[in-house]
């Protein structure tokens, strides 16, 4: 009978469908971004009961998380390619990473502004010169990553408390979101994309290497293979990640969206709400991991239809921010700002599931999506 969690040569199922459920994550963490405000949510958005229950779900469960997925699923692929560090597959890592790069640029400049590809770009380059490391000293590598993480985040949430009107900024590319041109809101993205990355790099960044590190050490092991090989791991990952993790969230989330809901995200109580949420973030993260894990021990086939998506997540990252944008922003139906966290949420949802069946219909007909081809392409593998 032929094992449906992998063989060593076959494609391990784990990882599609993290990456097809982290896609959802993101997308309903980004939409907020996307169609309410610069910042994310306002006090308009979330002015009703429906509306503040919706904010409080996304902050809770996936605000900080996702991303942590994606970052450990980046690292435990990097593996594949870096697999015997051989001169040609880390030249094609390096050009896989500039491709990334610039694909992220061009999402960050014509879709989402607070686009993670090229963080995980730059990222990138570090995780190739420690790559030949042991696991002990990835390890290390793990540690002080969190280390950093948790202190950039303590010190810029404590600097945007004491300078509120300093802590976004972003009031120009508002206005073009609005009411500008493409090309209009193209030139405010650009103009703002260094302060952006600037702040993704120091609040997201060390997180992300942190789960790259441990995701490539994960790989070495084949560690998502076959879920049924690491049973006891799920288990504790999931007691652990959700007995913890969510309460924590909770109260973080809170102490966040009662701030939003005041009308001052970052005055004092926000700040430590964000600080709290974001470093605690990898807690929840490890939960999910573990639950998907344990469900895919007793059915096989749990979540299988998000594979496709996961294995044309480029296309259905860009894709979501593309057809968001599109709704939102003023060259588009132009609903920015108009709509309560509820409605835009469920527009990020709902993009997600249309992306996800077009992901299964490609998938019937071909190997990759198209942007993984065009990828393959940048990276001298066309096969």
């Amino acid at each position: 009978m032929t094992r449906q969690l992998t063989a060593a040569s076959a494609r391990e199922v784990f990882p599609d469908r993290l990456r097809g459920i982290a896609l959802l994550g993101i997308v309903v963490v980004n939409a907020a971004f996307l169609g309410i405000s610069a910042d994310g949510f306002d006090a308009a958005s979330v002015d009703g009961a429906a509306n503040r229950l919706t904010a409080l779900l996304v902050v809770t469960f996936a605000e900080g998380k996702f991303y942590l997925l994606f970052s450990f699923l980046f690292g435990y692929s990097a593996s594949f390619i870096l697999r015997d560090n051989t001169t040609p597959h880390r030249r094609r890592f390096l050009r896989r990473m500039g491709a990334l790069f610039l694909f992220g640029l061009a999402h960050a400049v014509f879709f989402f502004i607070g686009d993670i590809l090229i963080t995980y770009a730059i990222l990138g380059l570090l995780l190739l010169a420690v790559s030949r490391a042991s696991d002990r000293v990835l390890r290390r590598w793990t540690i002080g990553s969190i280390a950093a993480a948790v202190l950039f985040i303590i010190v810029i949430t404590s600097l945007t408390a004491a300078f509120p009107e300093e802590a976004s900024g972003l009031d120009g590319l508002q206005s073009a979101l609005v009411t500008g041109s493409f090309v209009d809101a193209a030139i405010a993205r650009l103009e703002a994309l260094p302060t952006v990355l600037i702040f993704l790099l120091l609040v997201q960044g060390p997180m992300a290497f942190a789960a790259f590190t441990l995701g490539l050490r994960a790989s070495r092991r084949r560690l998502l293979a076959d879920p049924r090989e690491n049973v006891d791991l799920w288990r504790r990952l999931a007691i652990w990640g959700w007995a913890i993790g969510l309460p924590l969230q909770a109260v973080a989330a809170g102490m966040q969206v009662g701030a939003i809901a005041a009308g001052d995200p970052f005055s004092v109580f926000g700040a430590a709400g964000l600080a709290l949420g974001f470093a605690t973030a990898p807690i929840l993260s490890a939960g999910y991991i573990g639950l998907m894990g344990l469900m895919l021990t007793r059915r096989p086939g749990f979540l299988a239809v998000m594979a496709p998506a996961g294995r044309m997540s480029l296309t259905v990252y860009l894709g979501e921010s593309a057809v968001l944008s599109l709704l939102f922003c003023g060259y588009g139906l132009g609903f920015f700002g108009q709509w309560g966290a509820l409605a835009v949420v469920a527009a990020g949802i709902a993009s997600w599931v249309a992306l996800s069946a077009f992901s299964w219909w490609w998938m019937q007909r071909f190997t990759r999506g198209p942007l993984e081809w065009v990828l393959a392409l940048m990276t001298g593998r066309s096969g």
